[in-house]
């Protein structure tokens, strides 16, 4: 990246140039794994900005952005658009996200001609490139975040402390699912099918066995029909919960619940571990750590650990 790009982007314009990206990965109504890594590079690469950036703009790769949504962070962009640079950076960026599954898309040529469109019309005007001119200073210091603003930002803090419920609930409305518990215990739920599912994704895999076992233990432990259980699970599931950091779960799921609970909780983690009879020094270490969060006793940590001695084989 150019000097003169570095010093005319700012803050505020590299978080909405990455919303408006996730809006383009969107727009044939599907956003898959070549355009998440693409995007990410994207975003990472901008100067002022950072790893907590990335993580609040997941907001935008949760869950589909809808056309009025789309309009809404548009234009919002655009007001961020001072001059050339800035528009010639935004087609570079945008053209690499639409070719990164290897297709382009009608859906996207559209989008990508109405954006050049937009942004060839906005930075054509003369006291825009002077109001850049004259406020710079005020205008890199724009805020990058503002959920007063509306939209999704609003629901930042909720979908970090529990993403898995913050989409279920979305599910739910879509798929008019009943539900009989209250909120705090869907939530508390939800935390559950995260950890587990963070276990059983160790391998960057969910089989079969390990799916039918999570299914049937939110169905038991929470007394779920087959249905919420089945959608539960596949939020956990799409969520990429590599990046959930354990700690950051079993340290919410500890919050959420007494210690006979937490100890349940470890237990059917052991169970999970059990299933294939194989046992990885970076899986023993994390069932350490789990415990360590869930504060698992002594007695019940030798307790387990004896347990999976005698039924598995460990590896490296």
């Amino acid at each position: 990246m150019s000097k003169l790009k570095h010093k005319d982007l700012y803050p505020a314009f590299n978080v909405s140039l990455g919303k408006t990206l996730a809006a383009a990965a969107w727009v044939d109504g599907d956003l898959n794994e070549n355009e998440m890594d693409c995007l990410k590079a994207i975003v990472l690469q901008l100067p002022h900005i950072n790893f907590e950036d990335w993580r609040k703009l997941k907001i935008y790769l949760a869950y589909p952005i809808s056309p009025p949504e789309q309009k809404s962070i548009i234009n919002d962009f655009l007001e961020k658009v001072f001059h050339k640079g800035h528009s010639k950076l935004a087609i570079e960026a945008l053209i690499k996200i639409i070719k990164s599954d290897g297709e382009v898309t009608k859906e996207e040529q559209k989008f990508t001609k109405e954006l050049e469109s937009d942004l060839a019309n906005n930075v054509g005007s003369f006291l825009k490139k002077l109001k850049f001119f004259l406020f710079k200073n005020s205008i890199h210091q724009q805020k990058s975040w503002d959920p007063s603003k509306g939209g999704r930002e609003k629901f930042i803090h909720e979908f970090f402390d529990n993403p898995i419920y913050f989409l279920f609930r979305k599910a739910v409305l879509k798929e008019q699912l009943e539900l009989p518990h209250s909120k705090p215990e869907l939530q508390k739920i939800c935390l559950y099918a995260a950890v587990l599912c963070w276990f059983a994704k160790e391998d960057d895999h969910l089989d079969l066995v390990e799916r039918e076992f999570i299914i049937n233990t939110l169905k038991e432990h929470s007394m779920l029909s087959d249905s919420v259980a089945h959608c539960i699970l596949k939020i956990a599931n799409n969520l990429n919960v590599s990046e959930l950091q354990l700690s950051q779960l079993c340290f919410s799921m500890a919050d959420a619940t007494i210690q006979e609970e937490r100890n349940k909780i470890f237990v059917t983690l052991s169970k999970l571990i059990l299933l294939d009879r194989e046992m990885s020094t970076k899986e023993c270490e994390y069932l350490r750590t789990a415990a360590l969060y869930l504060e698992i006793n002594e007695k019940l940590w030798v307790q387990i650990m004896g347990n999976i001695h005698l039924k598995t084989t460990f590896s490296v």
